[in-house]
C-alpha cells in the first residue's frame, strides 16, 4: 500500500515538472526565437493600405491636435519625404471630393508644407466640438466637404439660425398669451380673434429682417458686360452662401485693338496693341498675392492648369486697385479658348476667353475673326460672401 501511494506522488511531480517545462520552452521560444510572428509593419503595407493610414493618421490629428504623436505615427512608414506624400494624398483626394482631404492637408501644412491651396484646403478643417465625442471628427470632415463642393456647410448655418428662430416662438407665445386674458373678461360678442391674428404678423415681420442675406458681390467689367464683350464669352458666378469664403472675379477688363476700334480701352496697359494673352492676379482680402493654381480649360476640354512656377513679375503694374500683389499669370491664346477659375475654394468662372468672334458686338473686330490682337486682364480675390 505504501508503494502504490509513493508511486502516485512521483507521476504527479513528473507531470507538474513536465507541464513547467513546457511552458517555459515555448515562452523562450516566442520571445527569443520567433520575436516577429504575428507583429505588424506599417511600410510593409500596400501603397493603398498606407494611404488609408495616413488618412487616419490625419483624421486623429484633427481631432486631438497632437502632432509630436502624429509624427510617430507617420514614421512607421519610413518615408523620407512624407510631407510631399501628403500633399499628393490630399489634392488626389480633393479631386475625388473626398471628406478626409482637408484633414489631410492641414496635417501637411502642420508639417511645414507652404503649398498654398493645402493650406486653403486647411482653413476649412472645423475646430469646434460637440457634446457627443462620436460626433465630432464626422463633423468637421462634413464641414470641410461642403466648403470644397460649394454646398452650404448645413450644421454652420443651423446654429446661425437657431438664435432667430428660438425668439420668434417666444414673441409668438407671448403675442398669444397676452390677448387671451382680455378674451376671458370681454363680452363674446366682441371680435377677438383679429388681434390675435395681426400679433403674430408683427412680430414675425421683424424676423425677416435679422436674417440677412449678403450684400451682393459685383464684378467690375470693362467695358460693360455682356453688351460689349463677345457673344461666346460667359461670366459663371459660383454659387456659395452667406458666410463662406470663395474666389470672386473682381475685375475683369477686354482689350480690342485698331485705330479706329471703339473698344480700344487699355492706353498703358503691359503688352500694347500686338498683345494676344490672358493677364490673371489672384489676391486674399488685403490685395497681397496668393500663391496657388489657376484652372485653366480648353474648348476641347482639355486641362492646362497654370501653376506657381509660371508666376512673373509684374514689369507694368496694371490692377486699378493699387494691390501689393506684384506677380500675375500671362496666359498666351492662340484661338482655343480658355475656361478661367480658381481651384481650393468655390469659383467664379469666366468661359471661352479667344482671339475671334463669332458674332462681334459693333464697332468691334469685323467678321468672320476680326484680329488676334486682343488682351483679357482678371483679378481672382478671396472674398467672404
Amino acid at each position: 500500500m505504501t508503494e502504490t501511494r509513493f508511486t502516485w506522488r512521483w507521476l504527479l511531480v513528473i507531470a507538474l515538472v513536465g507541464i513547467g517545462m513546457g511552458l517555459t520552452l515555448g515562452l523562450l521560444a516566442g520571445w527569443l526565437v520567433f520575436p516577429n510572428i504575428g507583429g505588424s509593419n506599417v511600410s510593409g503595407l500596400s501603397v493603398t493600405a498606407q494611404s488609408d493610414y495616413i488618412v487616419l493618421v490625419a483624421n486623429t490629428y484633427a481631432y486631438d491636435q497632437d502632432l509630436t504623436r502624429a509624427k510617430q505615427r507617420l514614421n512607421l512608414l519610413h518615408d523620407q519625404d512624407i510631407t510631399t506624400r501628403l500633399e499628393r494624398l490630399a489634392k488626389s483626394l480633393a479631386a475625388r471630393k473626398d471628406a478626409s482631404a482637408a484633414n489631410v492637408a492641414d496635417l501637411a501644412v502642420a508639417l511645414g508644407s507652404e503649398d498654398s491651396s493645402l493650406q486653403v484646403m486647411a482653413a476649412n478643417v472645423g475646430g469646434d466640438t460637440t457634446d457627443d465625442p462620436a460626433n465630432v471628427e464626422p463633423t468637421k470632415i462634413a464641414r470641410s466637404d461642403a466648403d470644397a463642393q460649394g454646398i452650404e456647410p448645413t450644421p454652420t448655418e443651423q446654429a446661425a439660425v437657431e438664435p432667430t428662430v428660438k425668439p420668434t416662438k417666444q414673441r409668438k407665445n407671448k403675442a398669444t398669451a397676452t390677448p387671451a386674458e382680455p378674451q376671458a373678461t370681454a363680452a363674446p360678442e366682441e371680435p377677438t380673434a383679429p388681434p390675435a391674428t395681426k400679433a403674430p404678423k408683427s412680430t414675425a415681420e421683424p424676423t425677416a429682417t435679422p436674417a440677412p442675406v449678403a450684400a451682393p458681390v459685383t464684378t467690375e467689367f470693362t467695358p460693360p458686360y455682356p453688351a460689349g464683350w463677345w457673344n461666346a464669352i460667359k461670366f459663371i458666378p459660383a454659387q456659395v452662401s452667406p458666410g463662406q469664403q470663395y474666389f470672386h472675379l473682381k475685375y475683369a477688363r477686354y482689350c480690342d485693338w485698331a485705330p479706329n476700334d471703339n473698344y480700344e480701352t487699355c492706353p498703358g496697359f503691359p503688352a500694347g496693341g500686338m498683345g494676344h494673352s490672358i493677364y490673371i492676379m489672384v489676391v486674399d482680402e488685403n490685395g497681397n498675392c496668393i500663391t496657388t493654381d489657376v484652372n485653366d480649360i480648353l474648348n476641347d476640354g482639355s486641362k492646362h492648369p497654370l501653376t506657381p512656377d509660371m508666376l512673373k513679375k509684374i514689369e507694368f503694374p496694371w490692377n486699378p486697385y493699387g494691390y501689393a500683389c506684384d506677380k500675375d499669370y500671362e496666359k498666351e491664346m492662340y484661338g482655343e479658348g480658355n475656361d478661367i477659375s480658381v481651384p481650393g475654394l468655390p469659383s467664379d468662372t469666366i468661359t471661352q476667353l479667344q482671339l475671334c468672334a463669332t458674332n462681334p458686338p459693333a464697332g468691334l473686330n469685323p467678321p468672320p475673326c476680326g484680329r488676334a490682337h486682343v488682351r483679357y486682364f482678371l483679378i481672382f480675390q478671396r472674398t467672404t460672401r
